[in-house]
């Protein structure tokens, strides 16, 4: 919980947690990204101080370390690395003197830190052991008497003596109520203790005597997040799991009835939730802005811009789409989306696509510059990129399959599965328009689809390459000499000639007329992870690049046996996907976490980029090579500029 917040300082800014890196970008714009680079692992939770001026982040794995980061220098100040196996929560103090970090349970420990200095002020084991959230009291007494809560199976309240380096804890009472804890905050005045729990109320706790004073039901699945609302005082909106967004007022006695009063109805657990001023907010009596909206991310990958007031008589679900009919002011404006699982495939479109549902003036949106991606949880997206990425159409499987390979069309996007069946589904509503079963045993490795779209070629697992007719998807013909997976098929202009490629290392040109192969060409070392055709050739294009396992570049004309240039050692771990512009520009990903761009003709890198924190999987280019999208296994699909020299 809580990868998400918005700048302190900076109301237009927000961070927010891409796997190993903390990205800081604008709101509401596109570009004008930065990263924070150090972990070698996912990060597990973030917390921003008050002012804006530091960031704690905390990972998983062998090397657990809190990192401290100079959110105006974007520098990591320290690095703390006492924990072991995993961080599950960090918090600052109200004056950003100190930072508590609480370990997994398998870690057991819990740290009191100086923000400062990055020195040990306390530690002691973790109370509750399984610490899900941990949160200050806004009230610090002499300036060195802190006050803090640590909260899961059990709510224990700690008192810091800054001075001395005591800290100890004392456990709250609850009864006969059983909870498990997941969400903190304090009220202002530091007297009051609110913990959302699993159950989706809110307990409240007096901190003088630690025991629980009041139990407020507010939401299904979880009160997974609990915020301040700056806007009134004593007033709380909790994230539930569920998808609501709730009001939680320790001042109102609480009924049944107020889990059925949220505030909005979003897709997905929410997740983090983060107030931000709103173009057009309230003003107080000096004429000074208030906070009025809230940024909601959910666990299906949405984030949200939500007014704190819901202002319309009758709640409604929000849609799927960004595009509101009604006033954006009155209700949740989608900002962006994105997948939650790895993502495998990017593909761009054919340049008269067309993607989404029909507008109020009957035609479809704007194809042009759209892209498609495909992750391993069975989500298909079809993105327009500009000005900004929107997902128009959205699609997938719930059965468990995984998409192995994507071939966008001008209407439709065919998919092979891991599942051994090919799919197809609308461009403009997602919709699943047929079923090819059982094309290959083992799955569907590769799909490619005719320069006039009357059939389709793909390749299997077990290295079958098929042809079936796009209308009635009958089987044509069957053609086998690769002995392992088949990982790109390509139809050539004349749609006589099909090129297929292999892990096998063996590169085939096939003549579907005849059936037979009439060339073929063998990457000497390491299997083939992907090919491209040099498209800009034109119809009687020849010409293309493989990447694989030994890391090099393979350039390579189906009319000469030998490779026509090997450029070794082009990424350190092995290369998994290409893409070529229409510019000679080649464009290649690795495991080694970065996309690299290269001169087509001469083999000479061109950039390297490194922000992705997990395996690159996917790269492709569009249709004018200046745009650039890539995918990897932390779930992201970053687009990216090139400016290609005249």
């Amino acid at each position: 919980m809580g990868g998400f917040a918005c700048d302190p300082a900076d109301a237009s800014r927000a961070y927010y947690v891409a796997g190993g890196n903390v990205v800081s970008a604008p709101l509401k714009t596109v570009g004008q990204q930065g990263f924070l680079r150090g972990h070698d692992g996912d990060i597990t939770c973030m917390a921003v101080s008050n002012s804006g001026r530091y960031m704690a982040t905390g990972q998983a794995g062998v090397n657990a370390d809190v990192r401290v980061w100079d959110l105006v220098t974007g520098e990591c100040v320290h690095v703390l690395s006492e924990h072991d196996e995993g961080v599950a929560c960090v918090a600052f103090s109200a004056d950003e003197r100190l930072l508590a970090s609480c370990g997994v349970p398998s870690d057991g420990k819990l740290f009191v830190w100086d923000v400062e200095t990055g020195g040990i002020v306390s530690n002691g084991p973790c109370e509750p052991r399984d610490a899900k959230a941990v949160a200050f009291s806004p009230v610090v007494v002499s300036g060195i008497f802190y006050t803090f809560a640590c909260a899961g199976a059990d709510v224990v309240v700690y008192g810091v003596d800054a001075a001395e380096g005591k800290m100890g804890g004392q456990k709250c009472g609850v009864g006969h109520t059983k909870r498990q804890y997941c969400s903190a905050i304090f009220d202002d005045d530091g007297e009051r203790l609110h913990c959302g729990s699993t159950s989706g109320d809110v307990a409240s706790f007096g901190t003088a005597g630690c025991v629980l004073r009041a139990l407020a039901p507010c939401c299904k699945g979880g009160a997974l997040v609990l915020a301040k609302d700056p806007t009134e005082e004593g007033r709380f909106l909790v994230g539930g799991g569920d998808g609501t967004v709730s009001v939680f007022n320790p001042l109102r006695p609480p009924t049944v009835l107020d889990a059925l009063d949220h505030v909005w109805k979003l897709k997905g657990a929410v997740t983090s939730l983060s107030f931000v001023d709103g173009e057009g907010g309230v003003t107080d009596g000096d004429g000074n802005r208030i906070v009025d909206r809230v940024v909601a991310c959910t666990s299906e990958g949405m984030k949200y811009l939500c007014p704190t007031r819901k202002r319309l008589h009758d709640a409604r679900a929000v849609s799927n789409s960004s595009k509101n009919d009604s006033d954006p002011s009155t209700e949740p404006l989608l900002l962006e989306e994105s997948h939650v699982a790895p993502v495998k495939l990017v593909k761009f479109a054919p340049e008269n696509a067309v993607f989404g549902a029909k507008n109020a003036n009957n035609t479809y949106c704007d194809g042009i510059g759209s892209c498609v991606s495909a992750s391993v949880d069975g989500a298909l997206r079809g993105w327009t990129l500009d000005p900004r990425p929107n997902a128009l159409m959205r699609a997938g499987l719930r059965t468990g399959a995984k998409p192995l390979c994507i071939a966008p069309t001008t209407s439709t996007t065919m998919t092979g599965w891991d599942d051994g069946n090919v799919r197809c589904h609308s461009n403009a509503t997602g919709e699943l328009l047929w079923t090819l079963p059982d094309a290959h045993v083992g799955g569907v490795s590769a799909v490619g689809v005719a320069v006039g779209q009357h059939f389709f070629v793909t390749g299997g697992v077990k290295g079958e390459v098929r042809v079936w007719d796009s209308r009635s998807r009958r089987l044509i013909s069957t053609l086998k000499e690769h002995c392992q997976a088949v990982v790109g098929v390509e139809c050539l202009g004349d749609d006589v000639h099909v090129v297929s490629a292999s892990r096998d290392r063996s590169i085939i040109t096939w003549d579907l007329v005849h059936e037979r192969r009439v060339a073929q060409h063998t990457q000497r070392v390491g299997s083939i992870n992907a090919f491209e055709l040099y498209r800009a050739d034109g119809r009687d294009a020849t010409r293309m690049v493989s990447v694989g396992q030994d890391r090099s570049l393979s350039f390579w004309d189906l009319m000469e046996e030998r490779a026509l240039q090997v450029v070794p050692g082009a990424h350190a771990q092995e290369c998994t996907c290409a893409s070529l512009s229409p510019h000679g520009v080649l464009a290649t990903g690795s495991k080694d976490q970065s996309v690299k761009l290269w001169d087509f003709e001469t083999g000479a890198l061109l950039a390297a980029e490194h922000a992705h924190c997990e395996a690159v999987r996917a790269v492709a280019f569009s249709q004018d090579g200046h745009t650039l999208v890539s995918g990897g296994d932390d779930g992201i699909v970053m687009v990216w500029n090139v400016q290609v020299a005249a």
